[in-house]
């Protein structure tokens, strides 16, 4: 086993940052070692994760900013743009975008990634929900099966970002999810059946985790208030015959008895043994009457095997205020040395991610939180006049089961690496935002011509070290950390 070690006597020391600066909100060690770049590193020049006004105005923000990490291979898609989430099988990455329209170039990117250092565009994939995934994809590794889904394009807050419905497209584009087969050949998805949830969700789906046996989805809907409490906010999704999807649970936000009014759902993940289901809440993304922001912990166990009258039992809850009238985002699950914990991200200005253990899931509190300098209230001032995005969105980690290291892609901030080895002290070791991809066919929501926006999911291969994710501009990326990544416990097998 290989493991990555920071070759100090190879580098230039440029700066006495301590390593540890981004933790605990930008907080400096005193002890902490000194921060080191290669000659082939293009710091950051402000602040932790900032694209600067100076820079942008200058070109320098167009050559991207890393730190132990360098760029292996980019496929940019045909430069269609729009590119959101990301998900992989086998030697495959999928791209989905965020449009709404019927571009040849719109639908679910295959990519062959068997070269990571040339991966190629194999074919998009079409359907009428693959025009507009947005955030909604994922594969169950277990089983070769991949979920997509539109988002609502009736509903006023994606009708603002992409216009109005598309006549010509399906009706049933706004409100079904898509069952995929990728199990015989991962560059060539079968669509094996459509799901309509138009009944179900009124206001559209947007949430998607699928368990790790590959069998259920679960899925959420962010306009709670939409939702009346015979009607669903979250359900379950059999995928098990992948031609047959049907829904075998719900949960409304009404089935919870201390609540008092409408909570909308963002996104989730599950425990690996499938037991435990933890969901991101909404406070004002949706403009939803009750501000709740946090996360709630379900036994799902019935449903993992189901069981008569399986359903979700809240276990508990756990809520913040430290990112304002914010809304929850991501809920990452890992385990570090063991011990159970969710990582649960935050689209705001302020605090990005809270440490939650989940040893005992009915009684959860924040064990720690961390951000960057750029996402920090108390430098709000300085950044202001950049007109970039400095939120955390989505994530991975290089083990479920042994976690070292939690990837992040932080909007305008490009990738960051954190260690999470200590998880109430965590310490950022590399990073990499993509230079500037301008020029492309789709320049809608976070479109960007002087910086990239990355907002996908990130995927760890254990066997080579690469790591993968998307960028909204900038199509499909895979990148590797150098020798002047900080200390950290990424391993190849």
């Amino acid at each position: 086993m290989q493991r990555y070690k920071a070759l100090t006597a190879a580098l230039l020391v440029v700066s006495a940052i301590a390593a540890g600066v981004a933790a605990c909100g930008g907080h400096v060690d005193d002890g902490a070692a000194a921060t080191v770049f290669a000659a082939n590193d293009l710091p950051e020049t402000g602040l932790q994760g900032q694209v600067p006004i100076a820079d942008q105005t200058s070109g320098r923000s167009t050559a991207g900013y890393r730190k132990g990490m360098t760029l292996v291979g980019q496929s940019t898609l045909m430069d269609r743009g729009g590119n959101m989430q990301l998900a992989w099988y086998r030697n495959c990455a999928y791209v989905d975008n965020g449009s709404a329209g019927n571009h040849p170039l719109e639908g679910l990117a295959v990519v062959d990634v068997s070269d990571p250092a040339k991966p190629s565009l194999v074919r998009i994939v079409s359907s009428p929900t693959g025009h507009n995934s947005w955030e909604g994809l994922e594969v169950g590794s277990a089983t070769g099966v991949m979920v997509a889904f539109a988002t609502s394009r009736t509903n006023p807050l994606y009708t603002t970002l992409f216009g109005a419905d598309n006549p010509n497209n399906d009706g049933i584009a706004a409100d079904a999810l898509d069952v995929y087969d990728l199990s015989q050949d991962c560059r060539n998805p079968v669509r094996a059946a459509t799901l309509s949830t138009r009944d179900l969700f009124p206001g559209g789906i947007h949430g998607l985790k699928i368990s790790p046996d590959g069998r259920t989805a679960y899925i959420s809907t962010i306009k709670a208030f939409a939702a009346p409490a015979s009607q669903a906010t979250l359900a379950a999704v059999d995928i098990s015959v992948p031609s047959a999807p049907k829904v075998i649970a719900t949960w409304n936000w009404n089935d919870d008895p201390e609540n008092t009014g409408a909570e909308a759902w963002h996104d989730g993940d599950i425990s690996d043994d499938g037991n435990t289901l933890y969901w991101g809440t909404v406070a004002s993304f949706a403009n939803e009457p009750v501000k709740h922001t946090g996360v709630r912990a379900f036994d799902v166990s019935s449903i993992r095997n189901r069981s008569a009258n399986a359903s979700f039992r809240l276990l508990g809850k756990v809520d913040w205020t430290d990112c304002g009238d914010s809304q929850g985002h991501t809920v990452q699950f890992a385990k570090i040395n063991g011990a159970p914990y969710v990582f649960a991200g935050a689209e705001c200005t302020g605090v990005q991610y809270h440490v939650i253990p989940v040893g005992d899931p009915a009684h959860m509190t924040v064990a720690a939180t961390y951000t960057t300098e750029a996402s920090d209230p108390k430098n709000a001032a300085t950044v202001a006049n950049d007109s970039v995005t400095y939120w955390g969105h989505y994530t991975g980690v290089d083990s479920v089961a042994n976690a070292t290291t939690l990837f992040v892609t932080w909007y305008g901030s490009g990738l960051r690496l954190l260690d999470i080895r200590d998880p109430l002290h965590i310490k950022e070791f590399a990073y990499y935002n993509p230079p500037a991809h301008p020029n492309n066919v789709f320049c809608g929501f976070m479109c960007a011509t002087k910086n990239e926006v990355l907002m996908s999911d990130v995927h760890y291969d254990r066997g080579s070290g690469n790591i993968w994710f998307a960028g909204v501009n900038g199509g499909f990326y895979v990148a590797h950390i150098t020798a002047s990544a900080g200390p950290n416990g990424l391993t190849v097998q």
